[in-house]
């Protein structure tokens, strides 16, 4: 048969999100009242801005400062550094030290602007507009002092050229001395470099008349004063959504981990993979008590007889469809349920299995093959002083000699008429040597004596993976029906399962998806 194909990986992760949809809402809900918790108990925090405009230094252009452009990103970090905040601290009498006002300043720079948003939170309104105007005069009276130095230097500098070129020329008056009696083309050359030199001793001495005739610097000027902050930022409203945000994606995630490291059955699609089979029909949770006669008493899960018209009923009708499809397709006659571990509701749908098919006015035997723990007998209120075991230790079956209408007459004696169409043989309890009777010739012989009595013959088995007796009877009948509890079957035990059934031979027809939630507006009903 051809392997399934697995699922694509959005395809799985889609599949762990609804599996684990409530999951993630919790935690998202969690995560919403926490930031609502915070945002109520925690103090207020405002915000206040002030826009500085920033002008480049007043110096002539041919020197190389007022043509540069400003490097606005210098000028973010010079706002919030520690010699403004040092005369923050210094001009307007803060208690705090530079380092701790820094902590609540932040500036940001429009992008292609010459504009400073300095902004400084507090818990108090008043305090975070007076902070954001605090910095933004201190980061102009820092910028004033440091331009103002730049043109001191400018003009020491300037003097320093004046000097160097006054020299030169001096030197050029020299050589046009008469005492030096310098050749004509000396004196040309000197009288050249000497009007040269004094046309840059001029302009030089120009421009440093220029700086010096400055009457201020202009570092620039706050055009838009802090205001007063009319509420706290971040918001409620903003905390909660990010709470959300933040808990949507810590579900999402700890949905994945948690769908990961989750062992049991992920669904029908899960075990038909595992399987490497379909699963014939999921079965509803049935409800386990009753209250006849205003009493309240334990039920058998023989859903078919106590609520026949219930959805539980019509999934094993469902189930009854597609096994009798299958087993006419594949001429079957001899069916064993088992599962991969105890309590996962084998024996319920063997019984419930067994009166569906019967149903159809068809033949159906039920065998109670479980020889350690039968419950066949406690649904039909049966005695189970005898059963199987004597039937597989009488010499009748164990002779293969004996002809068959003795054998029939040896083995009909242990049938119970449960229902119209429906027999059961019941089993006591567990005699030694369990696996290897119910794997010996004399349940061979009891079962090709049956083929032709019955249409159906339904063996409810024990766990395959806690006993060895389920694969010893699985070469012996023609299919396998695999049962699985959606709640608490175990991944790796279904693999383990089906591993095992091949090596011993076991023909599987199938699965049923036992007390599955999937649809639940599908499975209520009265009890």
């Amino acid at each position: 048969m051809t392997p399934r194909p697995k699922p694509a990986g959005a395809g799985r992760r889609l599949g762990a999100l609804r599996r684990r949809w409530r999951l993630v809402v919790l935690v998202a809900l969690l995560a919403l009242a926490v930031a609502v918790i915070w945002s109520v108990s925690r103090p207020p925090i405002y915000e206040a801005t002030a826009s500085v405009l920033v002008s480049p230094p007043a110096t002539p252009s041919d020197r190389g400062t007022a043509g540069q452009l400003l490097n606005m990103r210098d000028e973010q970090q010079v706002a919030r550094s520690l010699p403004v905040a040092r005369i923050v601290v210094e001009r307007f009498g803060s208690s705090a030290t530079p380092e701790q006002l820094l902590r609540h300043v932040a500036v940001e720079v429009p992008g292609g602007s010459r504009i400073l948003h300095i902004t400084y939170d507090d818990r108090v309104r008043s305090t975070a507009r007076t902070g954001a105007d605090a910095f933004a005069a201190a980061y102009l009276a820092y910028r004033k002092d440091a331009v103002a130095g730049q043109v001191q230097s400018l003009v020491a500098n300037l003097t320093r050229e004046i000097a160097d070129l006054t020299a030169k020329k001096q030197d050029q008056d020299a050589v046009l001395a008469p005492e030096r009696q310098a050749t004509p083309s000396q004196r040309d050359a000197a009288l050249t470099l000497r009007e040269a030199y004094g046309r840059q001793i001029a302009d030089l001495q120009q421009q440093r008349r220029a700086l010096q005739g400055a009457s201020s610097v202009d570092p620039g000027s706050v055009i838009q004063p802090a205001r007063l902050p009319g509420r706290s930022l971040p918001g409620p409203l903003l905390n909660a959504a990010l709470g959300l945000a933040v808990g949507l994606l810590l579900g999402v995630a700890l949905a994945f981990v948690y769908d990961r490291v989750d062992r049991r059955l992920r669904g029908r699609d899960d075990l038909a993979e595992l399987l490497d089979r379909p699963v014939l029909t999921p079965i509803p949770p049935l409800n386990s008590w009753r209250k006849p006669f205003g009493r309240r008493r334990r039920t058998q899960g023989l859903v078919m007889l106590e609520q026949p018209d219930s959805p539980g009923a019509e999934a094993y009708r469902t189930l009854r469809t597609r096994v009798a499809f299958l087993a006419s397709r594949l001429q079957v006659t001899s069916i064993m349920v088992t599962s991969a571990g105890p309590a996962e509701g084998k024996s319920t749908v063997a019984a419930n299995l067994a009166l569906a098919l019967a149903e159809t006015e068809r033949d159906v035997l039920l065998v109670s093959a479980d020889l350690r723990q039968p419950r066949v007998h406690q649904f039909f209120a049966l005695p189970n002083r005898s059963g199987l075991p004597d039937m597989l230790t009488d010499e009748l079956l164990r002779d293969g000699k004996v002809p068959a209408s003795a054998m029939q007459d040896r083995i009909a004696c242990e049938f119970w008429s449960v229902a119209r169409y429906l027999w059961v043989i019941v089993s006591r309890p567990a005699p030694p040597k369990v696996a290897a009777q119910l794997g010996s010739d004399a349940m061979r012989r009891l079962l090709e004596a049956q083929r032709e009595s019955f249409d159906y013959i339904i063996l409810d088995c024990p766990p395959a993976l806690a006993a060895a007796d389920a694969l010893a009877l699985a070469p012996l009948v023609d299919a396998v029906l695999v049962v699985a509890d959606s709640g608490s079957t175990n991944r790796s035990a279904v693999a383990r399962l089906r591993e095992q059934l091949d090596q011993a031979g076991g023909k599987v027809l199938g699965a049923v998806l036992n007390r599955d939630r999937s649809s639940p507006g599908a499975y209520q009903y009265e009890a």
